[in-house]
């Protein structure tokens, strides 16, 4: 087998090597972030912190309309208990009755709002929490596959490992450290010749670099600079 073959191999190998741990990678990301997931998650979140922020002015609102509840009772026991005898106070605190009462229906009505907006976020968080269950759930059935798919590319990538360090052990130093240095200009570093052109830069060979490619040695292409081989 040509050296030039060899070496192409080995470039195959690599670039295998190269995918498979690309998809590692992609694998890895799958497994640590869900954009469902998190989606659902945010939106679950969201609709409670909603639902308690709503929870939370009805409590202040109603507590501040108990005590203005108070003050009309306080009011109302002035007026009609008798003991305020003065007219003009008592037209003082009847305008006073007037104001509060309806500074307290407007609670109320605000109240009564508030109370509806907490029942449908309520439900919203109910069905916001289905989804986000619904989700984790099928997430952690997709992880198993993820963790399974991981184990069958390592599975792989030790094979190519021992693959590449077979085809290496056959390749000599200096047809090695050609490819290398090709290769670190981006790109492939050996092509095919097909038709009697490189297919890198898709150049006609002369007829005496064809007759070279077809020997056991390693040729560049006169205008490219990659490794020929000819299958």
């Amino acid at each position: 087998m040509s050296i030039a073959k060899r070496i192409f191999e080995l470039q195959q190998i690599e670039v295998a090597i190269q995918t498979a741990h690309e998809q590692l990678e992609r694998i890895r990301k799958d497994i640590e972030y869900n954009d469902a997931l998190e989606q659902a998650r945010r939106s679950f979140d969201n609709a409670r912190l909603m639902l308690s922020e709503l929870e939370k002015q009805y409590r202040d609102l109603d507590a501040e309309a108990e005590e203005l509840r108070k003050n009309i009772k306080g009011i109302e026991d002035k007026l009609y208990g008798g003991k305020v005898k003065n007219p003009k106070e008592l037209i003082g605190y009847e305008q006073e009755e007037r104001v509060l009462k309806t500074k307290l229906d407007k609670m109320d009505d605000t109240l009564i709002d508030l109370m509806e907006r907490i029942e449908a976020g309520k439900t919203d968080t109910t069905k916001l929490k289905k989804v986000f269950e619904d989700v984790q759930r099928a997430w952690e059935g997709e992880k198993v596959v993820l963790k399974q798919k991981t184990r069958e590319v390592e599975e792989g990538l030790t094979l190519l490992e021992a693959k590449r360090e077979g085809v290496l052990s056959e390749i000599d130093e200096g047809s090695l450290s050609l490819y290398k240095e090709i290769k670190r200009r981006g790109g492939q570093a050996v092509v095919k010749v097909e038709q009697g052109r490189c297919m890198g830069c898709h150049c006609f060979l002369s007829v005496s670099e064809l007759q070279r490619v077809r020997g056991n040695t390693v040729v560049q292409c006169s205008n490219c600079g990659r490794i020929l081989y000819l299958s």
